[in-house]
């Protein structure tokens, strides 16, 4: 049964002491059958969804401090295209090729080696990692599908990303670009 993305808190309470955002890339082509799955692109829609995002975040005032990306060519877009938003400095990013090629382990491994003076880190992945990973955070059961340029909200109560465990996070909120309110 599909159930619709929600919120479950305002996305301005997604402030404590750990904030972990969860993106799965922006809508990739499927157009050149001859690319393998690592160079896909974006499409237009994509294109346009991405950046969606980042100005949810921009206006939000959640900015991550430290990005793990994939680096498959539709999640390097996707976070470029999402930090160009609140002029995000690329040095932020950590391509990670674990979150390729691993499952959503890979995930809870780059955050717990997170340095503990950062408070928000992103990840931007692939399905069903993503998915897999928001579940396996959040305290509560996840069963909404995560879309692509879906972002979901994660916060931690604890002070050193090395003592983040399965079941120990808070799911704030899931949002997709469909779901973002309309600009006037």
């Amino acid at each position: 049964m599909y159930l619709p993305l929600w919120l479950t808190h305002e996305p301005s309470t997604c402030k404590a002491m750990k904030t972990i955002l969860i993106m799965r890339h922006a809508k990739s082509s499927w157009s050149n059958p001859y690319l393998k799955d690592f160079d896909r692109p974006l499409n237009s829609r994509g294109k346009n969804d991405a950046p969606k995002i980042g100005v949810f975040l921009k206006d939000k005032q959640i900015i991550p401090e430290k990005v793990y990306c994939s680096p498959a060519k539709r999640t390097r877009s996707t976070i470029k295209k999402v930090l160009k938003q609140f002029n995000g400095d690329d040095n932020i990013v950590e391509y990670a090729e674990d979150l390729y090629f691993r499952g959503s382990e890979a995930y809870l491994s780059a955050l717990t080696s997170t340095p503990s003076d950062i408070k928000t880190v992103m990840t931007v992945g692939h399905n069903p990692m993503t998915e897999e990973f928001i579940s396996m955070l959040s305290s509560t059961p996840v069963i909404a599908p995560v879309k692509t340029a879906t972002l979901a909200c994660l916060t931690a109560g604890v002070e050193n990303w090395s003592d983040l465990k399965p079941g120990s996070c808070t799911l704030q909120w899931i949002i997709g670009p469909k779901e973002l309110p309309k600009k006037q």
